[in-house]
């Protein structure tokens, strides 16, 4: 059942950054003479921010959504809404310097509130990526499906599309990242920077020990399958850096397109985005 009254926040727990921001958003939002309701983890984590009401990602979401922290806060939102991401449309706002997929600054806060409640913002549908393991469906990601190894041993596996043979890696494992996960974990590894606009999943192997190995991009349309070899050492499967599987010799993982894409009200995403992306990098050094 969906909440459909008010507009949702959520925001990173233990981060005096978060809280104040959640607190200008209840404001906010109530002066536009919308319900607040604040999601039950978040309630817990900050107990003396008043709403009207509690919802829960999981079972009754509002159709909107205002996501406050970094990166990861956005990408645990996402999974934890699984399917019924498609009925929900987010705002990300950005607690603290970094957080590239945060496109609100807490500076623009207030306008950026106004203009995400009544309609003024483009929504952006980020696909996304479903994998399954031993015949579990497991929650789509926005960024990107890794097989990593769990006791440093060498993963043996190799990538398969169709019946084609794309890659064998003998390595530390394998990133499949979305195109909106081609500038994280893909790109730290080695992996190219993929424009916005494409709709492609990216395979980039992780220390392998074929050094002629690079990345491949491929249609996010076609579906791919790990195959771990028999001789592999055991991994682990993860999900956006928050959810992890135990994988071994011999499991299959298959990875396609989600049908339920990632829907972002953006401020800016288009206009200056290699801009905001080199400068993202650059507040690393």
């Amino acid at each position: 059942m969906m909440t459909t009254t008010g507009i949702g926040l959520v925001a990173r727990p233990q981060s005096q950054i978060s809280k104040k921001l959640l607190q200008r958003a209840v404001t906010t939002i109530r002066s536009i003479g919308f319900r607040v309701l604040i999601e039950r983890e978040t309630l817990e984590a900050y107990p003396d921010v008043s709403g009207d009401d509690v919802f829960s990602l999981e079972s009754n979401p509002p159709s909107r959504i205002v996501v406050i922290g970094g990166d990861g806060t956005l990408l645990r939102v996402g999974l934890r809404l699984g399917a019924r991401s498609g009925d929900v449309v987010l705002m990300a706002v950005r607690a603290g310097k970094r957080g590239f997929l945060m496109d609100v600054g807490p500076e623009e806060l207030e306008p950026a509130l106004r203009d995400f409640v009544e309609g003024r913002l483009q929504v952006i549908s980020h696909s996304r990526l479903r994998s399954s393991l031993r015949g579990e469906q497991l929650p789509c990601v926005l960024n990107d499906v890794v097989v990593f190894t769990r006791e440093g041993t060498l993963v043996r596996l190799d990538v398969y599309q169709g019946s084609e043979r794309v890659m064998g890696v003998d390595g530390d494992g394998i990133i499949v990242s979305t195109t909106t996960g081609s500038t994280a974990y893909s790109l730290n590894a080695g992996g190219p920077i993929i424009d916005p606009k494409l709709d492609v999943m990216i395979l980039t192997p992780l220390n392998p020990v074929q050094l002629f190995l690079r990345s491949v991009v491929l249609s996010s349309n076609e579906e791919i399958n790990l195959r771990l070899r028999p001789d592999s050492g055991p991994a682990l499967l993860i999900l956006d850096g928050q959810l992890k599987y135990l994988v071994e010799a011999g499991d299959t993982i298959s990875i396609g397109q989600c049908k339920e894409p990632l829907r972002v009200a953006r401020r800016y995403w288009w206009s200056g985005y290699y801009e905001r992306l080199y400068a993202r990098l650059l507040s690393y050094w």
